[in-house]
């Protein structure tokens, strides 16, 4: 206590717990938004082991939980947990060894992320926990935002563009795909504009305000149909569930005009927005950046004004809308909606919209592409998950595997390696079982928050908001691969831990866990630790052994290889790049037995039949080397690699 009482008056008021929870929201969105999103193993594996250490030393040393969860909660963990076993399980029939460890790495650090938010959860803080990851999100999509404007502050901006040609005109950075950055902005419209309304701090409130219309800006530089689509979904799940609805109107009219005038002030500047880098795109990214300074803060000023005149006594009587009116107005504004829908022909243009689909070509580029709805092989994607999953129903090819798949089954030539939709993927590589865990989880997590709208009157804008979030994620992730990148699971599962203890019971005492739940959570830690390490510490090595590669230094290269597969003896990965490397030594007899050990590993790869045809061809034996090639072929039928 004497300790406390000598901190700065602003430090002792500071409540600890609070702000750590608010810091594990934001810096979790922050960290692995600007780092490409999380889609590195080497990042997102980094943070599974810290995440993991962090709740086995808290319920160690009995720091955490801080309450006790409810039971839809322990349910919800039980099942993510479940799903994570599963997903080891298929390494004892998967395809791909290092595939599947890889997998395994990633869910394993997402469960670790949601068991630690639900530890250090307490009914009440909901505000820290949505508002930590609004401002994350804001913080991800303003850089993005900047890197298009004034793109010379960030030299990396451009790098999806060199691995992805037709990229260019589509904002990325830094996550890195445009459709996954779409997504992040999704889940966080609602959320910022939850904060916009409902944050104690005005000033607080004219930021959220104000970092809508960039955000908006942002979305549509992104060009991405489904990320579009799914914020203003988002954005009318949350108007239809909080209560007190006038103040988030307001503060959506704001938003929405500022972020309409956004966009068409980038609507007429081609060369920014085709996404060039010439003097007159500079120009132009000077021009919108001032703009878009001026509308944000006029945004925030008038939620400013807007606030302060609802506040309090303030506040005029007419602006309460009671609940019976609120609902007479719901009902009209479906009815309105379905006759709108019989008037335009709704069916008949969603039946046109589904061939259209169907057929897979492209949907254009610039802003043409937002009035098509054109699959680009989604389809065609989908029917091979449905295919996979027909050979093991039940258990499904193994997780991470739809890549060898489709190199095998695809029907056109291009490289896939996710099937560009959560669900079919996971029916797919994971069969029935793994898709009911995974269904079973969500459903759980909106049951919960559907609760606890229901039941709760104070929190309940800020639930609202939460399941609004979560539900952009799993739009997105219908059809594209959004649980493989880190960021936007995380944003999803952060929300979900106050989801599932939303309508729980009030912030009671806190209560310890039982010496078997501590243990069990410890063993839990420490065999997540471990599942994350190996695939992690492998993949450090292959990376190692592959700068060495390209520096020239052979003996390191060959060294990190070879450790690699001292720590990964099952996976084919360090194998092969063995071999490559006793080739560029010249050692060809020891190369062809690493290529053949590779080869025994994961026989469905076609990269490594191709590899040891090239090496024994090297070596002189030409009908091995043909068979060889001829295996390879077979396995991607449809690669342009054997055009020739």
């Amino acid at each position: 206590m004497r300790r406390r009482a000598a901190l700065p008056a602003p430090l002792r008021r500071l409540d600890a717990p609070a702000t750590a929870t608010w810091l594990l929201g934001f810096s979790l969105i922050v960290y692995l938004g600007l780092n490409g999103g999380g889609y590195d193993p080497l990042v997102h594996d980094q943070i599974g082991i810290l995440v993991w250490w962090i709740g086995f030393a808290g319920v160690a040393i009995g720091v955490l939980p801080r309450r006790r969860p409810p039971a839809l909660a322990w349910a919800a963990l039980g099942l993510l947990a479940a799903f994570v076993v599963w997903t080891g399980l298929s390494l004892g029939w998967t395809e791909s060894t290092a595939r599947t460890s890889a997998d395994l790495a990633r869910v394993a650090g997402y469960l670790g992320i949601f068991a630690l938010a639900l530890l250090t959860r307490v009914p009440g803080d909901a505000p820290r926990l949505v508002g930590a990851v609004a401002a994350g999100i804001a913080v991800v999509a303003v850089v993005a935002l900047l890197s298009r404007l004034h793109p010379a502050w960030f030299p990396d901006a451009g790098q999806t563009a060199i691995f992805i040609a037709d990229s260019r005109e589509r904002l990325s950075y830094p996550v890195n795909y445009w459709n996954g950055l779409a997504a992040l902005v999704a889940i966080g419209l609602p959320l910022l504009l939850q904060c916009a309304a409902d944050t104690r701090s005005i000033l607080l409130r004219a930021l959220a305000a104000a970092a809508i219309p960039a955000l908006a800006l942002t979305i549509f530089l992104t060009l991405s149909r489904g990320g579009i689509a799914a914020a203003a979904i988002a954005l009318a799940i949350y108007i239809a569930l909080a209560s007190d609805r006038l103040p988030k109107l307001i503060a959506l009219a704001i938003g929405g005009a500022g972020s309409g005038a956004l966009v068409l002030a980038a609507s007429g500047r081609d060369a920014l927005q085709e996404g060039l880098t010439g003097p007159l795109a500079q120009q132009q990214g000077d021009d919108l950046l001032l703009i878009a300074v001026i509308v944000c803060a006029f945004a925030g000023l008038l939620q400013m004004a807007s606030s302060w005149a609802l506040q309090g006594e303030r506040r005029p009587r007419w602006t309460r809308i009671p609940r019976r009116a609120a609902l007479a107005a719901s009902l009209a504004g479906a009815v309105l909606v379905l006759v709108s829908a019989v008037a335009v022909d709704a069916p008949g243009r969603a039946s046109d919209g589904w061939e259209e689909f169907k057929r897979g070509g492209g949907p254009g580029s610039g802003t043409e592409r937002l009035n098509s709805v054109a699959g680009q092989s989604r389809y065609q994607l989908w029917q091979a998950a449905l295919d996979q999953n027909a050979v093991r129903p039940l258990a499904g090819a193994g997780s991470g595997t739809f890549e060898l798949w489709w190199a095998r089954h695809g029907r056109t030539g291009e490289s896939v390696r996710d099937t560009h939709s959560l669900y079919l993927q996971t029916l797919g590589e994971l069969g029935i079982v793994g898709l009911l865990l995974l269904l079973v989880f969500l459903v759980t997590v909106f049951y919960a928050g559907g609760r606890g709208v229901a039941r709760t009157a104070v929190g309940r804008p800020w639930t609202a908001a939460a399941l609004a979030g979560s539900a952009a994620f799993c739009l997105t992730a219908v059809v594209d691969w959004m649980w493989q990148i880190p960021v936007l699971a995380v944003a999803m599962l952060l929300l979900a831990s106050h989801l599932v203890i939303a309508g729980g019971p009030p912030g009671e005492r806190p209560r310890a866990l039982g010496v078997p739940a501590r243990a069990g959570l410890a063993l839990a830690a420490l065999a997540a630790i471990v599942a994350i390490a190996i695939p992690l510490t492998s993949a450090a090595l292959l990376r190692e052994s592959e700068d060495d590669f390209r520096g020239g230094d052979l003996d390191g290269a060959l060294q990190a290889a070879r450790s690699a597969q001292n720590v990964q003896s099952g996976s084919a990965a360090p194998r092969l790049q063995e071999a490559l490397v006793l080739e560029a030594r010249g050692e060809l007899a020891l190369a062809t037995a690493a290529a053949e050990a590779a080869v025994e590993r994961e026989p469905d790869n076609w990269r490594n039949w191709l590899v040891f045809s090239r090496i024994d061809a090297e070596s002189g034996r030409a009908a091995a080397s043909a068979r060889e090639y001829a295996r390879a072929r077979s396995l991607n039928p449809e690669s342009p690699v054997f055009a020739r």
